[in-house]
């Protein structure tokens, strides 16, 4: 049997499994039917209409519009209807005009949410969309991407993306309300009073990851955390919180359009919210903390490392705070380390290096969300077990005196 050519059973009027196939000489249009039950469930607009929960999945239609070459629609554009059939979607594929770009964008319409895409048929039969190209046989990856966005709306599924998947107006949003100073002092108490005390905002709720769970249990025996956070903004004493049990956070947009903080083991620290901002915009270790980098004489003989990295915090205004959990897990006491320094001029910067370094740890210049300075003191990576010098007997004097 001779099959009809396509134009002519989209002219007839063919419909299959409840949608239309409308085509005119360089339209194809794929669409739901109105007589389709499932398309009367869908919920109407109604601008009047607020939720303050955002839409579900299936409060979601998603519209794509793709425009071809010059050289018309053709066979590639039949090939890609089933593939938005299946997913839900309505496809349109017209010819190019003026202005045409690659864009994806929602809007908000009571409990209803519709997002508009617009890509590009190119000549070799593959899809062009803002981040994604999709080869012509690449049919099922077309339908996950499109479930995604059935989902997550026009922002997709954050996972690994560039400020986990927010935009700039939710990140900057987020990055403001958590900049609110800790008003109560987190060492020496549970982990979970400890997080309650931080007063997290409401607006961005905090929840422990099943992965996460695991670890606490695993570390059940693990002491409180020594890490005095109080007047630390709430996103870095969350982040330095977390870390002394192996744990972090990272801001996750859920279906609804929600943002909420999700503790994760601390496997992989480039996707977790830092401890400490190092490279803000407009921010330098220089500018954030300036008094680190004023010179001053000094001579150390044989003092005690945490004295001495206490005095420099004191007097340099720049709190400096001790990866506690991590040191004590190499064995290394900084209360008994002793550290010696020849008589002459250091820049305060140059001196916690130096003094630091021959028990292999490392020092970070960074700041919280306020732009508080402060310097994060932890292990290197794969640093080994180093045994402390004991203590020496020594006159009761300041562990750090600048000379006249």
């Amino acid at each position: 049997m001779r099959r009809m050519p396509f134009a002519s059973v989209a002219l007839a009027g063919l419909f299959v499994a409840g949608w239309v196939v409308q085509v005119s000489a360089q339209l194809y249009e794929v669409r739901p039917n109105k007589n389709d039950p499932a398309y009367r469930r869908r919920p109407r607009a109604d601008p009047q209409m607020k939720d303050a929960n955002g839409p579900a999945t299936g409060d979601t239609r998603i519209n794509v519009e793709v425009f071809t070459g010059e050289q018309g629609v053709g066979y590639h554009a039949q090939r890609w209807e089933s593939v938005f059939e299946q997913a839900g979607a309505n496809l349109r594929i017209r010819s190019p005009m003026p202005g045409d770009k690659l864009s994806i964008r929602e809007k908000q319409y009571g409990k209803l949410r519709e997002v508009f895409v617009v890509g590009r048929l190119e000549t070799n039969g593959s899809l062009s969309f803002p981040g994604h190209v999709f080869k012509a046989s690449e049919g099922g990856a077309v339908g996950e991407w499109l479930a995604e966005l059935k989902s997550y709306g026009s922002q997709g599924n954050p996972r690994g993306k560039v400020l986990w998947g927010l935009n700039t107006d939710q990140f900057e949003s987020l990055f403001r309300a958590l900049g609110t100073p800790v008003e109560t002092e987190t060492a020496d108490v549970p982990l979970e009073e400890a997080i309650k005390g931080l007063a997290l905002p409401e607006r961005y709720p905090f929840r422990m990851s099943y992965a996460a769970q695991q670890v606490e249990a695993a570390a059940g025996g693990r002491s409180k955390s020594k890490l005095q956070l109080r007047g630390f903004s709430q996103g870095t004493a969350l982040a330095l919180l977390l870390s002394q049990y192996d744990l972090g956070f990272r801001p996750e947009r859920t279906p609804a359009g929600k943002i909420e903080l999700v503790a994760v083991p601390a496997d992989n620290p480039e996707s977790l919210w830092p401890t400490g901002w190092e490279h803000l915009q407009g921010a330098s270790p220089v500018s954030i903390a300036p008094k680190l980098f004023e010179q001053t004489t000094v001579e150390l003989k044989d003092q005690k490392l945490a004295e001495v990295l206490e005095a420099i915090g004191q007097k340099t205004n720049t709190p400096v705070l001790l990866d506690s959990a991590h040191i004590d897990a190499r064995g290394l006491d900084v209360g008994s380390v002793l550290v010696s320094v020849e008589r002459r001029r250091y820049a305060w910067v140059s001196l916690l290096t130096r003094i630091t370094s021959p028990s292999f740890l490392t020092t970070k210049i960074c700041c919280d969300e306020a732009r508080r300075p402060f310097v994060w003191v932890t292990p290197l990576k794969n640093a080994g077990t180093l045994r402390p010098k004991r203590p020496a007997k020594r006159a009761a004097a300041p562990p750090v005196e600048p000379a006249n």
